[in-house]
């Protein structure tokens, strides 16, 4: 399954350890092979998008660490 990262707009509060994904559930779940993820931590924002799926926010906050992710234009509702 194909992964993007996304690219942080905003660091989390407080120390956070990078690369360390929490047990999280996904924002957003689609019907694709693509999982995007938190450009901190890399737990999973938008989970199985497929190339017609779009969300309906410009970015989102990470479940897992707290920080704000930016989805990609075409991506983007």
């Amino acid at each position: 399954m194909p992964t993007t990262s996304l690219k942080v707009t905003r660091a989390p509060a407080g120390a956070v350890a990078e690369g360390a994904p929490a047990l999280g559930k996904p924002l957003f779940r689609g019907t694709g092979d693509t999982d995007y993820l938190c450009g901190n931590c890399g737990s999973v924002i938008a989970a199985s998008m497929g190339p017609t799926q779009r969300v309906i926010v410009d970015a989102a906050t990470c479940s897992a660490c707290g920080a704000e992710n930016e989805f990609p234009p075409h991506l983007r509702a």
